[in-house]
């Protein structure tokens, strides 16, 4: 079995966002078009384009704000989530709602440096609170979606073939076929995208081990889109952006006395520390902290968005990145000022087979 997560280098903010890539030897399916695809749109849920792209309210600069009107019910009003409906919804802060996907407690979804794992659950230290640690939501890029760039993590289909049958669906175009995807530009029209986020969002990794068995995790991956039929709606300085999570952003961390590395290979170890992660004031690990804005301290080259899990982060295609980012792209971050998920495709089945 392969290892399933390409992990791939951040970018930091004050600087151009780093693009260098590592790969874990991931099993891939075999392609298929991404006509195909489009022309089954019809399989997703019906009521899916008004949800997704109808009830933004634009404000002044183009982008859908927070204030955006919308039909769909609350977290707190929708009850379980994700798949089977075994998630649980998380209001991190206003316009902030992720649903959170049952995990196995490993290294990967609890830092041991910032929490325990006590009868399978992630028992936090003092001054972390897990995603909702640094209540803000930030994007970062990673790939470019066109050109089979997003392949990371084993799926049912290609990113790119999931990204057109949800654009197909809800009626929106790709962002990397869209103008209003370039930086800069008007951000007015929503469009469609994928994106990696940090492990208690995805789910467990293929190789992460049940501590209270000493197997490999069953079901794991329960946060991408293709398991739990949820895409999330990003609304940022410039534009908003309909993403599916087809992929996990595993950062940077060490561990068996490694050096700083990319996060695969310490997905179970038991002394996995990520690097100079923005946790707020969760010790030991905010006195090496970066973030722009966060009140951390300095900024440092090579920042760690995802391993610490300490708040929403979402590293998106490059066409995603710019249009919800715009004239602030070039920074290789930009803070969202609102994040939400909704159903976006029909669930067929998994894991893959």
């Amino acid at each position: 079995m392969g290892y399933l997560f390409r992990i791939f280098a951040r970018s930091m903010p004050g600087s151009l966002a780093t693009l260098a890539l590592a790969c874990g030897c991931s099993v891939e399916p075999a392609p298929s078009a991404a006509a195909d695809a489009a022309a089954s749109g019809s399989d997703a849920a019906g009521s899916i384009a008004a949800a997704a792209g109808s009830d933004a309210t634009a404000s002044p600069d183009g982008a859908a704000g927070p204030d955006a009107t919308s039909s769909l019910p609350t977290p707190a009003e929708a009850g379980p989530c994700g798949a089977l409906e075994s998630g649980t919804p998380l209001h991190v802060a206003q316009d902030l709602d992720l649903c959170m996907p049952k995990v196995a407690c490993t290294a990967e979804t609890c830092p041991p440096m910032l929490g325990d794992c006590v009868n399978d659950r992630c028992v936090f230290k003092s001054g972390y609170d897990g995603v909702a640690t640094l209540p803000e939501a930030w994007v970062t890029y990673y790939c470019d979606l066109p050109t089979g760039g997003c392949h990371g993590i084993t799926q049912i289909a290609y990113p790119e073939v999931t990204a057109a049958k949800i654009a197909a669906a809800v009626g929106l175009s790709l962002c990397a076929q869209s103008d209003a995807g370039d930086a800069g530009g008007s951000g007015a029209s929503e469009c469609v995208g994928i994106a990696a986020a940090p492990a208690t969002i995805i789910g467990n990794s293929q190789e992460a081990v049940d501590s209270l068995t000493g197997k490999l995790v069953t079901d794991w991956g329960l946060g991408l889109t293709e398991a739990s039929g949820l895409c999330y709606e990003l609304t940022g300085p410039a534009g908003t952006v309909l993403v599916a999570l087809t992929d996990r952003c595993g950062g940077y961390c060490r561990c068996n006395g490694s050096a700083f590395q990319e996060c695969g290979p310490c997905v179970n170890a038991a002394d996995m520390q990520p690097q100079c992660p923005c946790v707020g004031t969760a010790p030991p690990a905010y006195s090496a902290c970066c973030g722009a804005g966060s009140g951390c301290g300095a900024l440092e080259s090579t920042c760690d968005w995802c391993a610490s899990n300490n708040h929403p982060h979402f590293d998106l295609d490059m066409a995603s990145f710019d249009h919800v980012c715009g004239a602030g792209a070039f920074r290789g971050s930009c803070q969202l000022l609102r994040v939400r998920y909704l159903p976006c495709l029909e669930v067929s089945g998994w894991p893959p087979g």
